[in-house]
């Protein structure tokens, strides 16, 4: 029986060129669930607000926003493997630098919003790059199996990242500006792992613009009213939802009497019961109940984020952000499976680049998130970002099921036109 489970759950697996590129993604993802850390630690430092901390991530979401629809028709277009090349490598060295600026105490709030527009612009194109090359590393049957795990990967990163951050800022020896430098090493390995992958298929060759590809990208996605309605509850819960990470400094030192380097402690706990859920939910990607679980994470990350409000200690926001991780992580790998699912695959990298529209619109609601929870307060920010992640999954719940029945009646009406 856990042999069988086993087989279903880490199918994807068996394909080596697949296994190459995910064990690069999950290096990729350690270093950056490690920059969320340390970034937060450093820009809150600094400072002492919110907004700050906020601010930093306006960089990252204003390149993802401009950039990453052309992002996916480059990663449609053209080489992924050279993409992620020239990508990772690029994001190694901005890390390096950043080190060196703390190190040499150059380093300023705008320097580190700088590094983070850095780290969009290149996301912006190696983000639906990399998820296309899984389409193309993995046969259909598998490919849902595929996405889950790439999830797996980060949710676990989301485990050791945080703490791994947190373990060597707090050495003497190393701190924050030292903790970047490892970072910048562990995308040397990254890029490495590339050397050992064959070439990307060849595009087929078009003479068709940039604009034109996009329009096409977006027909794509209006003819297939599923495929459009995951990407915007995508969107609209990670907006909603996701910006929890710029709230949890200011929570842990103004309410709970505790040092903002804590925050590594609750995304822990989080991430531990987030790479729980992923592990049980990886085979169960490309079946039938998809869709209600990937509902049911929606509401759980939204009533989690209310507990979080309400929690009188630090124990009890640990135990709330391991009910965000659960919410969370069911969410976004059952929604980025379906979404693969939903899509062709000549199309993979352009809806792909309309997803991570999320993460882009992430970043800069954070810092509005940042600034209302400077006037109102940690905790009623919470509350506001639970109650907008609720009722963007009940609107899908209730878009969804209006979809099916549109599609049950349409047989229906056919015959009877017929007749």
């Amino acid at each position: 029986m856990v042999s069988a489970w086993a087989t279903e759950t880490f199918k994807a697996l068996k394909y080596r060129d697949y296994r190459v590129l995910w064990t690069g993604t999950l290096f990729s993802f350690l270093a950056f669930m490690m920059s969320s850390v340390v970034q937060s630690v450093v820009a809150f430092d600094l400072t002492g607000k919110n907004g700050a901390v906020g601010f930093v991530s306006l960089g990252m979401g204003i390149a993802t926003v401009l950039v990453s629809p052309f992002g996916g028709v480059v990663a449609d277009r053209f080489s992924k493997r050279k993409l992620l090349f020239f990508g990772q490598t690029i994001i190694g060295l901005s890390f390096a630098v950043v080190g060196i600026l703390i190190l040499t105490g150059q380093i300023t709030i705008l320097l580190l919003a700088a590094s983070t527009l850095v780290l969009g612009l290149v996301f912006s194109f190696i983000g639906p790059a990399r998820q296309a090359w899984v389409g193309e590393l993995v046969p259909p049957d598998d490919l849902p199996n595929g996405i889950a795990l790439q999830q797996m990967g980060m949710t676990a990163t989301r485990i050791l990242g945080p703490f791994l951050a947190a373990g060597l800022i707090a050495l003497p020896f190393i701190g924050a500006g030292g903790t970047y430098l490892f970072m910048g090493g562990l995308f040397g390995f990254v890029v490495f792992t590339l050397w050992l992958l064959p070439a990307s298929k060849a595009a087929v060759p078009t003479h068709r613009s940039f604009m034109q590809e996009m329009g096409m990208g977006v027909s794509h996605m209006l003819e297939r009213p599923r495929l459009m309605l995951l990407s915007l509850s995508f969107i609209g819960v990670v907006i909603a939802g996701f910006s929890y990470m710029v709230i949890l400094p200011g929570l842990l030192e103004n309410e709970l009497g505790r040092e903002p380097k804590d925050m590594a402690l609750l995304v822990g706990v989080s991430a531990i019961s987030g790479f729980a859920v992923t592990l049980m939910l990886a085979g169960q990607a490309g079946s039938g109940r998809a869709w209600p679980l990937m509902l049911g994470g929606g509401i759980a990350l939204g009533v989690s984020l209310w507990l979080l409000a309400l929690s009188p200690s630090f124990i009890a926001a640990m135990g709330a952000m391991f009910a965000v991780g659960v919410g969370a992580s069911a969410f976004q790998l059952l929604s980025n499976a379906l979404v693969m699912q939903e899509a062709d695959q000549a199309y993979y990298g352009r809806v792909m680049s309309v997803t991570m529209l999320a993460w882009g619109a992430n970043s800069l609601v954070a810092y509005p998130f940042g600034l209302l929870a400077d006037g109102i307060g940690e905790r009623q920010t919470l509350m506001v970002m639970g109650s907008g992640v609720v009722a963007v999954t009940m609107a899908t719940w209730v878009t969804v099921l209006g979809i099916g029945r549109r599609e049950a009646a349409a047989p229906v009406a056919s015959v009877a036109g017929g007749d």
